[in-house]
């Protein structure tokens, strides 16, 4: 038979296990998702892009110099052998004078709410130059080049590349950076869960009540701490990421326009197509015949 204070302790580690846990800015809590990898050969202009599709992260890496990006009115010119994270969701266009080829991965990032890199990477990044990482980067884009990227040993080491990638940033990242995370992290907590439970169930119904059950809190309250953390309110959020979803999916899925929009959770394919319009600036159909460069 259990003591006073034995039975105390059961009701306090039950209690604890109902809490929203902290969230860790972990390596355990990060997934690399391959979306696509190519190396190409582009002659100059090939790669001028106006608006490149931007719903997920790429890595490139040019054999020369000679190439560009534009990003918030500056350009980021590509130097040879470079190796850049682009982050999603950023206002993005591209260009080249030069023959070159360019190795690039696409990929999404799974585990962390999309938010929480924003305050990371608010533009293109030159990864801090190390003659391994530059090397390493050139011989899997020829690998890529003469096999494709499909075969799980390539995609073992593509995944291995994208993390040594963010690896080398964060080493050199400043302490001020450093802080800068965690605050943003820590002003983030309250509305997590919520986070989380968006960034998993993108296509199914959800309600404000469902949001507001995650975080333990009344629907009113947690309105008001959900539009302070992120910046907007919730239905507002998860909209913005329902359209990332779709856009992604239409780049790199043959499925079709009326299934992409039922399983990011809209409700037909009419109220889909103008809600992404307004959102990207162009229909689908037009999206997905766009670059995927």
């Amino acid at each position: 038979m259990k003591s006073a204070k034995s039975k105390e302790r059961d009701a306090a580690s039950e209690q604890s296990s109902l809490e929203p846990q902290p969230y860790a800015l972990s390596p355990d809590n990060l997934e690399i998702v391959l979306l696509c990898a190519q190396r190409d050969h582009l002659l100059p202009g090939w790669w001028r892009h106006p608006q490149l599709a931007n719903d997920h992260w790429r890595l490139y890496q040019n054999d020369v110099s000679g190439g560009w990006l534009q990003s918030g009115g500056r350009q980021i010119p590509l130097k040879a052998r470079e190796v850049y994270l682009i982050p999603s969701a950023i206002p993005l266009s591209s260009d080249n004078d030069e023959s070159l080829r360019q190795f690039f991965i696409h990929f999404d990032l799974r585990g962390f709410p999309p938010i929480i890199f924003h305050e990371l990477f608010q533009e293109p990044v030159s990864i801090p130059h190390t003659s391994y990482l530059s090397e390493a980067t050139f011989e899997l884009g020829l690998l890529v080049e003469k096999s494709g990227w499909m075969d799980f040993g390539v995609q073992c080491l593509l995944k291995g590349l994208v993390y040594a990638a963010f690896g080398h940033y964060f080493n050199a990242m400043s302490p001020e950076m450093v802080e800068r995370c965690r605050g943003r992290v820590a002003a983030l907590a309250p509305v997590l869960p919520a986070l989380q439970y968006i960034h998993e169930r993108m296509g199914q119904p959800m309600t404000i009540g469902d949001l507001a059950s995650a975080c333990s809190m009344s629907e009113n309250y947690f309105i008001r701490r959900f539009r302070e953390a992120v910046g907007a309110p919730p239905f507002q959020y998860l909209l913005k990421r329902r359209v990332a979803h779709a856009a992604q999916r239409l780049l790199f899925t043959e499925d079709t326009i009326d299934k992409i929009a039922e399983e990011s959770g809209f409700s037909d394919r009419f109220y889909f197509s103008r809600v992404f319009t307004r959102e990207i600036g162009t229909p689908p159909a037009a999206y997905r015949r766009g670059s995927r460069s």
